[in-house]
């Protein structure tokens, strides 16, 4: 195994438990390493700080996976998906849907690993996990003995890491979409054409705040995707639902979910850009009792940070506009670039500009199968306000 080595005063980050070693903060060597190839990073007097796996070509230059001297085999990946697994049946209880297996906070980096029912859905987003998953499919199939497991290398992120990207069936049959079943409402899930995995399990638990204020709310799903917001407000309650979203599948899928549960007749579906959507529904004067607004990520790289703050505020001064006084608004951000307070102040700027008194009833985050790593501030993304706007 090769040794890479910190510069002066580069460890602090790391001995607090943080996985990334940035490629400035090594001393020049790297240079010669494969992707992907595990080594052995050393502070600069030479001490061993951990095992971890390297990439030449990206910005993370390590990612730490064990400790020194700790073998990274079939072993500690059957132990990590085995604990991991542990964790959401002790907070998931009675669910067979969730995040199995999420990357730095599951001390897996670069592995992502969903759970729906019977199938695993995977996402392999670095070169060394890439070497790696010989032995991630071995502890999948140990672990949870699943029907079947699809590999969604479709993301961007693998390209930074000069891998190719794919979609395919690793094992079982895959026809068409899978059947779940969230909280009482049943989903189907296209877990080959899905957007991320299939479905965005992220906010499962938020779900729940429409329990106190749908009742009787006719409802704005915003960025809908497959319907799951609008569904759990009619459960909840609600009278009727507006789903808009600019993909034309995605609104199908919608559809046929709000058939599977019994609410084809109090549902209305449009397919749009969310901000035109916005612009004509307060041009028509038309309100909401609840609006939910929960968007891709507009901050992309820290780079995007004023440009994509600047969307998240017109969103939701369009948003906040569209609410009945005392309406609800839940507005979200998984841009993980935009840290909480930050994603507070832009909330506070949309109200400001809407022209409309707010208040925050609370502030949530991402479900319980997605932990943080406190050490690592970038595995906590989601943001989940709940307002009220007067």
């Amino acid at each position: 195994m090769n040794t890479l080595r910190l510069k002066k005063k580069e460890d602090r980050r790391i001995r607090r438990g943080h996985p990334w070693v940035f490629s400035n903060e090594l001393e020049p060597g790297i240079s010669g390493i494969s992707p992907g190839e595990l080594v052995l990073l050393e502070e600069h007097s030479g001490k061993p700080l951990g095992v971890g796996y390297a990439n030449p070509h990206s910005l993370i230059a390590v990612r730490l996976i064990g400790r020194a001297g700790e073998e990274v085999g079939p072993a500690l990946f059957r132990e990590r998906i085995l604990n991991a697994r542990t964790l959401r049946e002790r907070f998931c209880p009675g669910r067979d849907v969730y995040r199995a297996v999420y990357s730095e906070s599951d001390f897996l980096p670069g592995l992502i690993v969903d759970r729906y029912s019977r199938w695993l859905s995977v996402q392999v987003l670095t070169a060394g996990m890439e070497r790696m998953l010989p032995f991630v499919m071995d502890a999948l199939e140990e672990v949870y003995r699943p029907d079947g497991i699809v590999l969604r290398n479709d993301s961007v992120q693998r390209t930074h890491e000069g891998l190719s990207l794919e979609k395919k069936v690793a094992k079982g049959e895959c026809a068409g979409p899978v059947d779940i079943d969230i909280n009482g409402t049943r989903l189907k899930v296209d877990l080959l054409e899905g957007q991320k995995t299939g479905f965005f399990l992220d906010q499962v638990d938020n779900y729940g705040l429409l329990d106190k204020i749908a009742e009787g709310a006719d409802m704005l799903d915003l960025f809908c995707y497959i319907g799951a917001w609008a569904l759990a407000g009619l459960k909840a309650g609600a009278k009727s639902a507006l789903c808009v979203d600019s993909s034309g599948p995605a609104l199908s899928a919608a559809e046929e979910n709000f058939r599977l549960n019994g609410f084809e007749g109090r549902s209305e579906f449009v397919r749009d850009d969310a901000f035109s959507a916005l612009k004509k529904i307060i041009d028509s004067g038309r309100r909401f009792g609840v609006v939910v607004a929960d968007p891709p990520a507009f901050v992309k790289s820290r780079a995007k940070l004023a440009e994509g703050l600047k969307g998240y505020r017109d969103l939701n001064v369009k948003a906040m506009r569209t609410v009945s006084p005392g309406g609800f608004l839940i507005s979200c951000s998984c841009s993980h670039h935009v840290d909480r307070e930050t994603f507070r102040e832009m909330l506070m700027a949309g109200a400001a500009g809407s022209g409309r008194a707010v208040r925050l009833i609370e502030m949530r985050t991402q479900s319980k199968d997605h932990p943080v790593l406190l050490a690592a501030p970038e595995t906590e993304y989601l943001k989940c306000a709940l307002l009220q706007v007067m």
